[in-house]
């Protein structure tokens, strides 16, 4: 499952990018690819909500509990990465750059080997390439950067990561969790609804145009959801 992510993209050989272009093809098709390409180098506009989650709110989910094989580890500044399997191993660059901004990281592991992370700020969240600023006060995180090998998405890693994830909060030295969540993306919103996350008010909307980049922010009342009107329906019963 892929998770909403900000994490920077380094730089790629060309063999990198054409391996990268005929994986994307064999997992979503060729036309869901192109449309991609089309949204990633022209022109894109989505619209996300931001979910907060603070201690002392539900984190029970059925089928939470982590297979045998999976495992976690945290990852902090100046610590080593964990092996990288090939989905993840393109990020190497931008996860270490991120680690010496002082950003933590989780990692889900088969056997040693990374198949998923999620990253949280410890102080305030700066995106040059987004451009996105989101404030972090003490005793807070925001979270960002929710990835799961496309392989690996059946076979119960998401729920377990996020339930690591708030059970570690304490050891963290954090009350409060926020992230942006995009409307499209179903299985990270109802995910994060179903541990116990809950919508701020606050939505977001990317712009992306022929590479240039803003985000433009507002304040709602209710709940947004996902862009599913069963989902909302359901949300709200």
């Amino acid at each position: 499952m892929t998770m909403a992510s900000n994490a920077p993209t380094p730089a790629l050989n060309g063999n990198s990018r054409v391996q990268r272009l005929v994986r994307r093809v064999r997992e979503l098709g060729f036309a869901a690819t192109l449309r991609k390409l089309f949204a990633d180098r022209i022109m894109r506009r989505s619209t996300s909500v931001i979910v907060e989650y603070q201690a002392g709110w539900s984190t029970v989910g059925d089928g939470a509990q982590s297979p045998p094989w999976l495992s976690f580890v945290i990852v902090r500044q100046g610590e080593p990465l964990p092996p990288l399997n090939d989905w993840l191993a393109w990020r190497d660059a931008g996860f270490a750059a991120m680690q010496a901004a002082g950003k933590v990281a989780i990692f889900a592991l088969d056997d040693g080997i990374a198949i998923g992370c999620v990253w949280l700020a410890l102080a305030d969240h700066h995106d040059p390439v987004a451009r996105e600023h989101y404030p972090v006060r003490e005793r807070e995180a925001y979270h960002y950067c929710w990835l799961v090998d496309p392989a690996d998405r059946r076979r119960n890693v998401a729920l377990p990561m996020c339930r690591y994830m708030l059970n570690n909060f304490a050891n963290l030295g954090v009350d409060r969790s926020f992230g942006v969540v995009d409307r499209v993306n179903r299985p990270s919103y109802l995910i994060q609804l179903r541990m116990g996350f809950r919508e701020r008010g606050v939505k977001v909307v990317h712009y992306h145009l022929f590479g240039w980049r803003w985000t433009a922010m507002s304040r709602y009342d209710g709940v947004l959801g996902t862009v599913n009107s069963k989902d909302r329906k359901m949300l709200r019963g």
